[in-house]
Parts: C-alpha cells; sequence; structure tokens
C-alpha cells in the first residue's frame, strides 16, 4: 500500500471522481510528484488528467479500485479542483459558483444563452447532477457551443445522464472534433479504432489521433504510433493526406470561411 499525501477537507472517507467523465476509475498521475498542495490524477475511462488540491494538509482519501489510501490528520481544508492548465475545456468561470452569479447564469440560460447553458451543465456535471447536466448540455450543444457538444458526446459515451449511446457520443465528437477541440478529435480515433456505433476503421482512427496527436495530446500520439504498426504504408499516407485536409477544413472553420 503506497502512502501519498492528498488534500481533502473532511475526516471522512471520500472518493476521487474524474472532474471531467465521473468515473471513479482513477490513479495519481506520473506527472505529479505526490508532493505539494496538488496532486495530478489520471482517469482511467476518459484518459484525462485533472488536479485535487487544498489550501491545509491533507486527512484522508480512497481512490477506487482499491490500489491507494492516504491518510493524514488535518481535520479540515479547501479543497478545490481544476483542469491542468493545457485541459482543452475551456472551464466555466469560477464566480459560477457563487450563488448570485448562479442565479445570473440560470435566468441567461433559460433566456437561450448558450454559454449559461454550459456553465451550468457543466457546473452539474461537477456535482455528479447528471440528469441536469445533461439538460443543460444538450441545450448549448442544440446551439452549436463546441464544449458543451464535447461533454455531451462524454455523457451519451458513458451513459450519464441519459442512456450509453455510442453513435449518438459519435455524432457530438464529430461535431466538436470539426471545430478543433483535441479531446473531441482524441475520443473520435478511439471509437473509430474500435469500432463503437461503426465498423472499426484504421484510417479514420489514425486520422483522429494523428490531428489531436499535432497538438499535443500525449496519448493520442501514443496510440496512432501502436495503430501504425498494424497499417500498411498506402493506408498510413492516405490517413495522413485526410489529415491534412481535414486540419484545412478546421481552420476554414475557425476563420468564419464556408
Amino acid at each position: 500500500m503506497k502512502i501519498i499525501p492528498i488534500p481533502i477537507p473532511s475526516p471522512k472517507t471520500k472518493v476521487i471522481k474524474c472532474r471531467h467523465c465521473g468515473s471513479t476509475e482513477v490513479r495519481p498521475s506520473h506527472k505529479s510528484s505526490g508532493t505539494g498542495s496538488r496532486i495530478t490524477y489520471r482517469c482511467l475511462a476518459c484518459k484525462r488528467h485533472f488536479r485535487v488540491g487544498s489550501q491545509l494538509p491533507n486527512i484522508k482519501i480512497v481512490v477506487a479500485g482499491g490500489a491507494i489510501l492516504a491518510v493524514l490528520l488535518i481535520a479540515s481544508a479547501a479543497i478545490f479542483f481544476s483542469a491542468e492548465s493545457d485541459d482543452p475545456l475551456n472551464q466555466p468561470d469560477a464566480d459560477v459558483h457563487n450563488r448570485a452569479a448562479m442565479t445570473q447564469a440560470q435566468r441567461k440560460a433559460r433566456q437561450g444563452d448558450s454559454q449559461a447553458q454550459y456553465q451550468l451543465g457543466w457546473f452539474h456535471w461537477q456535482n455528479a447532477e447528471y440528469q441536469q447536466a445533461y439538460k443543460w448540455l444538450k441545450a448549448a450543444a442544440d446551439q452549436g457551443h463546441t464544449e458543451a457538444e464535447y461533454l455531451l458526446g462524454m455523457a451519451y459515451l458513458n451513459g450519464r445522464g441519459t442512456v450509453q449511446n455510442y453513435r449518438d457520443a459519435m455524432a457530438m465528437f464529430s461535431k466538436s472534433a470539426l471545430r478543433g477541440h483535441m479531446e473531441a478529435q482524441y475520443h473520435l480515433g478511439i471509437i473509430y479504432r474500435d469500432g463503437l456505433s461503426t465498423p472499426p476503421d484504421k484510417e479514420s482512427a489514425y486520422l483522429w489521433l494523428n490531428i489531436a496527436a499535432a497538438d499535443g495530446h500525449e496519448e493520442a500520439l501514443q496510440y496512432r504510433d501502436k495503430l501504425a504498426l498494424a497499417m500498411t504504408t498506402e493506408e498510413i499516407t492516405r490517413a495522413q493526406e485526410a489529415s491534412a485536409r481535414t486540419i484545412s477544413q478546421i481552420a476554414g472553420a475557425k476563420a468564419g470561411k464556408p
């Protein structure tokens, strides 16, 4: 059993959940030294990283799966969760947790403001209120909100707030990926690789993993190179040419070109 300092605000045991997909299948990341006020975790379900930190030393925490138990003796700490600075998921404004700000966000969301709808969806997602999260994420995604499309795809992929549906997950990831969302590109590559809702397609998988890898996604780089070992030279060439065309398409979309 490995003992590491992990910040927590309560003397009660708390299960750490991924701040992106809600899974409890998480482990301390190799990116984390295990020291200081923040610990970086990696989710084994969605492959993303998040950090847990506090202003005071630690108490007690259990990582689901039984691998790690950390126990220290401070009775209260102000805990907060945040994505890594290079995380492509743009966090909603911090003051969304303020009651007045939440009231304003709710008012704007009901009026059809897609950013406010996304903020509410994200807030409910972080609190594992998945049905409410799904409601607002879908409303924002229906208006073309890129981050909402990605997170809605995660809801479909993992069956959170709605029934699991790989086809709908693929549709949401596709929309977000074509707008340049790196995590959506990565997950779309995995869907094509594993044949979720579609026959396995190595070239399409390589295409999206290649694009995500070009933006610095470490797992996409690893899976792309591993996938290439099972592809012919002709398949790789076609996938690389398709990657270049798709990157141009994404750049055009970002620039507002048809």
